[in-house]
């Protein structure tokens, strides 16, 4: 037998109990896949699928191609997407590191690369908060002089509550400026009538000094929410400075002439941080579960890594450089039940109790190696409209294994 439907089916986990004559139920984190028998997920020779690992691990030495493509149809479908995305247009790497630095949304290392920090860590209620996505959009030339346009990813269309939403402008004052005074940039929504007539809506505005160069924000939250809610992705905007050009400062916009590659660092942007609703269960304390090491056939934890270089898909994923797709294998004899200390095997003891003693309909149900500990992934990647776009992404990692 093939261990691809199995692992796939292990790494969108939770299996909460296995039936040698029932069906297996396996309830996964974001989405779920056609149901499956257990013929189709278990050898003929066992009744429970975490408990067949240990043995494809020792019998199959040409199994890992295969894990990891059930590793990547995971991922995928957490992130919702149907088939990776194709880069055509890439943001050029000076404006999106430079956005990186001033967002803090990663950490930019000294040769260049693009490190996050994982969802799960330093974070001791990270299952207690509302999971957000965080979307980075760069501002495309717009019709007319000082317009631009950002596109705005619904992502699936379940977004629902703008929580944060920023424009990013950079004003660059002349080397021979001196001027120690105020100016004020003002944002203007365009709007288009039906009729072609163009009306233009106040946005936001500051009044900024021009001593030195620099990037400055302004909140345009209310706009973006109402602009999702309508249906609309297009946020047109002008951004007018009458009093900059006698102070010798300058919006840098988006350039069309030579001098792009120059200025494309300080390219405006828009990011947005957007709740996606409820999600997570309180965590409970937990003892730590076993590792995997060659030795153990009880139920343990595998460590398994899997390199976006290796695959080739470190053109869609920006950061993280990889993915602990760690799963649960081994053995679950009755006196495994209590020692991982969780509520998982504290169901498993009590259906032990009553399967031992010959009560039905318990006779034919087996324990089962299961995640009992999982922690959030966060990821910096394009999305299918190019996008870019940082999502925390809950139960990705499995933590530690236990008997269910």
């Amino acid at each position: 037998m093939s261990p691809l439907p199995l692992l796939s089916g292990m790494l969108l986990l939770f299996a909460h109990s296995c039936g040698g004559a029932g069906s297996l139920s396996v309830a996964m984190g974001g989405g779920q896949t056609p149901p499956q028998t257990q013929s189709q997920l278990v050898p003929e020779d066992t009744d429970c699928p975490s408990c067949a690992l240990a043995r494809l691990n020792e019998e199959e030495d040409g199994s890992k191609p295969e894990v990891v493509e059930a590793v990547k149809r995971h991922i995928l479908n957490m992130l919702h997407l149907q088939v990776r995305p194709n880069v055509t247009h890439p943001v050029p790497r000076a404006a999106l590191l430079n956005a990186i630095r001033k967002l803090h949304v990663g950490r930019v290392a000294e040769d260049g690369s693009v490190q996050i920090e994982d969802g799960g860590h330093g974070r001791p209620n990270a299952a207690d908060m509302v999971e957000t996505t965080e979307i980075l959009t760069f501002a495309e030339a717009g019709d007319s002089q000082g317009a631009v346009n950002f596109l705005i990813s619904k992502e699936g269309g379940e977004l629902s509550l703008v929580e944060q939403a920023n424009v990013w402008i950079f004003l660059r004052l002349a080397k021979t400026n001196r001027s120690r005074a105020k100016v004020t940039i003002r944002l203007l929504q365009q709007h288009h009538g039906g009729d072609g007539h163009e009306e233009s809506v106040p946005l936001a505005e500051k009044a900024v000094d021009t001593r030195r160069s620099g990037w400055h924000t302004f909140p345009v939250s209310a706009s973006v929410q109402a602009l999702l809610k309508g249906g609309g992705s297009m946020l047109s905007v002008k951004i007018s400075c009458p009093l900059c050009a006698n102070a010798g400062a300058t919006p840098i916009l988006v350039s069309t002439g030579g001098n792009q590659e120059r200025e494309q660092s300080h390219r405006p942007f828009l990011m947005a941080v957007v709740q996606q609703g409820e999600g997570g269960e309180p965590r409970r304390r937990h003892k730590r579960g076993l590792e995997c090491d060659g030795k153990v056939r009880a139920c343990c934890k595998r460590q398994f890594y899997v390199n976006f270089k290796d695959i080739g898909w470190s053109d869609w994923i920006i950061a993280p450089g990889g993915y602990h797709a760690n799963y649960c294998e081994g053995d679950c004899p009755s006196h495994v039940a209590s020692i991982t200390g969780s509520s998982l095997s504290f169901h498993s003891t009590v259906i032990n109790h009553y399967r031992i003693r010959g009560y039905a309909p318990f006779q034919n149900i087996k324990s089962c190696c299961v995640p009992t500990r999982l922690r959030a992934m966060s990821m910096l990647y394009y999305n299918e409209e190019q996008k870019i776009v940082k999502k925390d992404i809950q139960n990705m990692v499995v933590e530690e294994c236990g008997c269910s």
